[in-house]
């Protein structure tokens, strides 16, 4: 009986045979859309296959010699390679010296068993062929070698977490950007290189150690500067009048930081972590003289110790005309802080973007008024003339926050945008304060897990 075979079969053969499988047939050769369109590349000559690889970054004229036979002789012919990496014992590109290759780039990254002696004849072979920027990652502590500063042609070095030796000669007065990160220097070696370097445009320091008792750069030539020091630096002294940007971050063990005046200074970042050691820091000479500063941003104790810098005057003996970015983080327990706050606003004339971040306090309420500070605040040419947008960080319903937050809101007539950042239990009084001015666009978003409301004006 054909339905006991079929219910006798697994289901699965059963299945099996329902189903009929349908084999795609393969096209021939020489038939097919592909087939049927004319290779023009693979009749090229080789000097316009050359031409148009020359052309192409490394990384897609490389591939191009995978394609065919005929190609696989290429990356011996390139006038110039954009970027070279080296991570194993021999260089993935060739670079014999009878060829004139221009090297723009070589990136260092070889496994623990490779020793750094090894990288020498790597770093002399790309010095042969005009090496513009070389970025070098070793293992902690592990020696770099000595002729990566003898490259006369290099402009960018990055170093990542290496060990730079004491060297006898530096010849890199090409060098225009230098990031060192978590490397371990000395003061001696430092002073070398930024003596020799008299093109370097940008410096970066990020984490290095070796300089514990006190960290000196000066240079004539550094636009740019980046500084966050180890734990354990305790002294920072900064010496580059031809500034023009500077971050610097100090830690708890942070003693002393000493800048000298940077006229031409346009973008400062300053966040000094809290210490509970006398800090002598001296920022007055250095924010009197920056007459053409754009940006300004104080994090930490900064606008701390500079209120005690300048609680002897009423208003500042400088005015910052083309300042358009100010953000600030105070106490609003301590009257000096808001004092300094005002101070600033006074000498902005141009200021578009405010933002004000309350840092954490154990005092809940401030023990002075808003009304003590309101006359002055409402000199502020910039509330009325040029403040485009406020933010909020930090938001707290003390009578101080919630009476300035209701004044800015009154006063500013050109403002187009305002946020408020608070926990959730401060929404209430965020909303009434808000209320003063609504606006048609609200929008309702979270901020580093707190809510943040902004309001939108057209």
């Amino acid at each position: 009986d054909p339905t006991r075979t079929e219910m006798a079969r697994p289901p699965a053969a059963a299945a099996d045979l329902k189903r009929k499988r349908k084999r795609r047939r393969r096209p021939k050769a020489g038939k097919g859309a592909a087939a049927d369109l004319p290779d023009f590349f693979s009749n090229l000559p080789d000097d316009v296959v050359l031409a148009i690889a020359n052309r192409l970054p490394t990384r897609l004229a490389v591939t191009l010699s995978v394609l065919a036979r005929r190609f696989r002789h290429l990356p011996t012919l390139y006038s110039h390679l954009d970027s070279v990496r080296f991570s194993g014992p021999a260089s993935p590109v060739p670079l014999p010296a009878s060829q004139p290759k221009l090297l723009r780039r070589l990136d260092i990254a070889p496994p623990k068993r490779i020793k750094p002696s090894a990288l020498r004849h790597v770093i002399n072979a790309a010095a042969n062929h005009g090496l513009s920027e070389l970025a070098v990652r070793l293992h902690r502590r592990v020696c770099l070698p000595k002729n990566v500063f003898a490259i006369r042609s290099l402009a960018v070095l990055s170093l990542n977490t290496c060990s730079v030796p004491p060297l006898s000669a530096v010849a890199c007065a090409r060098l225009r950007t230098l990031k060192l990160h978590r490397v371990f220097i000395k003061q001696v070696v430092l002073t070398a290189i930024l003596s020799a370097a008299t093109g370097l445009r940008t410096l970066e320091m990020f984490h290095c150690t070796g300089l514990d008792a006190g960290c000196t750069v000066e240079s004539l030539t550094v636009r740019s500067f980046l500084f966050m020091p180890n734990v354990e630096q305790r002294e920072v002294t900064l010496r580059a009048p031809g500034l023009r940007t500077i971050t610097l971050h100090t830690r708890p063990k942070t003693q002393k930081v000493h800048l000298e005046p940077s006229p031409d200074v346009s973008k400062v970042y300053l966040h000094v972590a809290k210490s509970q050691e006398k800090v002598l820091f001296r920022m007055r000479p250095f924010l009197d003289a920056a007459t053409g500063l754009a940006s300004l941003t104080l994090r930490g104790c900064a606008v701390k110790l500079l209120a005690g810098e300048y609680k002897d005057i009423a208003k500042l003996p400088i005015t910052f005309e083309g300042l358009r970015i100010l953000s600030v983080s105070l106490d609003f327990s301590r009257e000096s802080e808001a004092v300094f706050l005002v101070k600033l606003l006074q000498s902005c004339p141009s200021l578009q973007q405010l933002t004000v971040s309350a840092a954490e306090n154990k005092m809940t309420e401030a023990s002075f008024s808003f009304a003590d500070h309101k006359k002055m605040l409402a000199k502020a040419s910039c509330l009325t003339n040029s403040l485009l947008k406020i933010k909020f960080l930090g938001f707290k319903s003390g009578e101080y926050e919630k009476d300035l937050l209701v004044f800015l809101l009154n006063r500013t007539n050109k403002l187009k945008k305002i946020g408020v950042q608070f926990p959730a239990s401060e929404e209430t009084a965020v909303k009434w304060a808000l209320s003063v001015r609504p606006a048609p666009i609200e929008r309702r978003s979270t901020m580093f897990n707190k809510g943040y409301l902004q309001l939108e004006y057209t």
